[in-house]
């Protein structure tokens, strides 16, 4: 079994979710398997697209795994493809997306599950909202859980600063919107609110948005920061008395795991797939409700033992999430494709 692994994603500036799971899959892939990691060599992402229609397919292996939900429209006979499609969010929240995204998403995507002997994905609810939107993709569906990156952990004698923490794309269904508007509303003063996100231009904001981002960017107690790398992701998270994800869809919610296995409390939404991860170690909110979120943000900032009890249980919970039985379970699928 050689693997042709799709690169390609891991060559963009800034990373999200799809590409950090790319990142830890491989690394903990490379060591089990043989693998053939492919890249373009070309920077420019439009005719990167093009490397992974008409380069890609040929590369040197038995299956092409593709793991950022994109994969050739073309597969040669002599190979058999496994392809990760982490959501349906274009379909969900179009608006979200720039309109080449869209289309080229709509175009592919139908495609990507017609030619894929077996499709993974992170959540069981993402794979109800792929069968949902696309019938044919019924019986090809496979879940396997994402893990977290073991650097994100307790670090000794650290102090948590007054400082609420969000961490996602700048795109609307992360509700980041409603993080802000929750915060303003907050009775509790002497906090911050630190925004970590990827702003990146592939995410549409109305003039609505604009207006409140240029507004928080005036509040001395709310800070954006972008750009930064896991070393300084894992400090904040440590420093944070609160990780705030009210997002209306969630795939699956990396950042929850990772503020968790930092020692960090959290809230997060009662919708899509944040249950399915956060289970009992984080209080729920209503993501359409800012008050709801103010009042839960209220909750536990004001009570320290609920804080150390969603520690406790949040450190216990994260031991079931790991990259090392996510890249054993993705072996596994690869030898199942292989014998069929």
């Amino acid at each position: 079994m050689k693997i042709i692994f799709d690169y390609r994603v891991l060559t963009h500036k800034t990373y999200t979710g799809v590409e950090n799971y790319t990142k830890n899959i491989l690394e903990n892939l490379k060591n089990k398997c043989k693998i053939n990691i492919t890249k373009p060599i070309i920077t420019n992402k439009y005719l990167s697209h093009l490397w992974t229609h008409f380069i890609l397919p040929f590369k040197s292996g038995n299956i092409l795994f593709c793991p950022a939900n994109i994969s050739p429209i073309f597969i040669p006979k002599s190979k058999k493809l496994v392809v990760t499609i982490h959501d349906v969010a274009f379909l969900r929240y179009p608006e979200s997306f720039s309109i080449f995204f869209r289309i080229y998403y709509k175009l592919i995507i139908p495609i990507v599950i017609k030619r894929a002997e077996i499709i993974l994905t992170v959540s069981n609810y993402s794979k109800n909202e792929i069968e949902k939107y696309y019938p044919i993709s019924k019986g090809k569906i496979k879940v396997i859980y994402l893990g977290y990156d073991k650097d994100f952990k307790v670090f000794d004698k650290i102090k948590k600063k007054n400082q609420i923490l969000f961490v996602g794309s700048i795109n609307k269904r992360k509700n980041f919107i409603g993080v802000i508007k929750a915060f303003e509303l907050l009775n509790i003063k002497d906090y911050n609110l630190l925004i970590v996100g990827n702003f990146s231009t592939n995410f549409f904001l109305d003039e609505n948005d604009k207006i409140v981002i240029e507004k928080a960017k005036k509040n001395p107690n709310i800070v954006f920061k972008s750009n930064i790398n896991n070393r300084e992701l894992i400090q904040i998270y440590n420093e944070s008395k609160l990780f705030l994800l009210p997002s209306f869809y969630e795939g699956f919610g990396l950042p929850v795991l990772e503020s968790m296995a930092c020692g960090t409390p959290v809230i997060c939404s009662d919708s899509s797939s944040l249950p399915e991860v956060g289970l009992n170690a984080v209080i729920y909110c209503d993501a359409y409700d800012i008050n709801n979120i103010k009042e839960k943000i209220e909750l536990v900032l004001s009570d320290e033992n609920l804080q150390k009890e969603m520690i406790k249980k949040g450190l216990e919970l994260v031991k079931l999430f790991n990259w090392e039985k996510s890249a054993q379970e993705h072996i596994k699928i690869f030898e199942e494709v292989l014998k069929n």
